[in-house]
């Protein structure tokens, strides 16, 4: 089976493009669990500085989960927990490696897609990058980590709307928000991008390992959430009829009809 992705290494700058655009790089469950084992394998590599995170084309970052494996793959708890721990995993390896990361963003960054974005230290956007998270229109509930990572990248009153209504936002709102550092011309992206990357690379890579790491750390949280209570809601959502109707209405290209139960 191929990789869906490309890695290059050149001059201490690692390049990771997922490589679906047939499917607006979708990430599948073995994706996940792949892109895991890369970003493992890169932690201790000393030929690497600096790592972009991309995806292939011009037209989609990421667009998420690939939603036609979830009625096979996540139509139980049992499975949505097997499915959330391999995702969970890489979400750990991206966010803790000690070189520090760029999402150089074209075109639709969705779901999972922002979730790998906002796993990077820096975040670069074209001018035509769209973002969106869009749980509530497929029935299920985004889960603690991820609401974590939202809150903690765009603020409260932000993720609430992003959340709640499913849309989909321009670069100038993720600006605004914080969700990116800087929204370039289509054209400046890749010399923005590559001129960011040098620039870190340059630098004295224990400097810049120690940076990371300790600005990490102030980002952990001191109070105890009730992760159970979390739990609960996100087995309701599975196990009711909507994520069932969501899943379908995607599939078909059509609009959903929630009935709450």
């Amino acid at each position: 089976m191929r990789s869906m992705f490309e890695l290059s290494i050149d001059k201490g700058v690692a390049r990771f493009t997922i490589n679906r655009p047939e499917k607006r790089n979708a990430m599948t469950l073995a994706m996940w669990h792949e892109m895991g084992e890369i970003f493992g394998d890169w932690t201790n590599d000393p030929k690497i500085r600096v790592i972009i995170v991309t995806g292939a084309g011009e037209k989609c970052f990421c667009a998420g989960n690939d939603i036609s494996e979830f009625s096979e793959l996540r139509s139980t708890p049992e499975q949505v927990s097997k499915y959330n721990a391999v995702v969970s995993n890489t979400y750990k390896l991206v966010k803790s490696i000690s070189k520090p990361t760029i999402a150089r963003i074209a075109g639709s960054c969705v779901g999972g897609g922002l979730e790998i974005a906002q796993l990077c230290d820096l975040q670069i956007a074209a001018d035509n990058a769209s973002f969106g998270v869009t749980p509530t229109k497929l029935g299920i509930a985004y889960k603690f980590e991820d609401s974590l990572l939202l809150v903690n990248n765009i603020g409260i009153k932000a993720a609430k709307e992003m959340l709640f209504t499913a849309q989909i936002f321009p670069a100038s709102d993720a600006l605004r928000w914080g969700l990116v550092n800087r929204v370039v011309s289509e054209v400046d992206l890749d010399k923005t991008v590559e001129q960011l990357a040098a620039d870190i690379a340059f630098n004295a890579p224990l400097s810049v390992k120690a940076t990371k790491l300790i600005l990490n750390e102030t980002q952990k949280i001191t109070i105890e959430p009730d992760l159970n209570f979390c739990q609960v809601l996100l087995d309701t959502c599975t196990n009711s009829e909507d994520v069932v109707e969501g899943r379908q209405a995607f599939l078909e290209k059509r609009a959903p009809k929630f009935k709450g139960k």
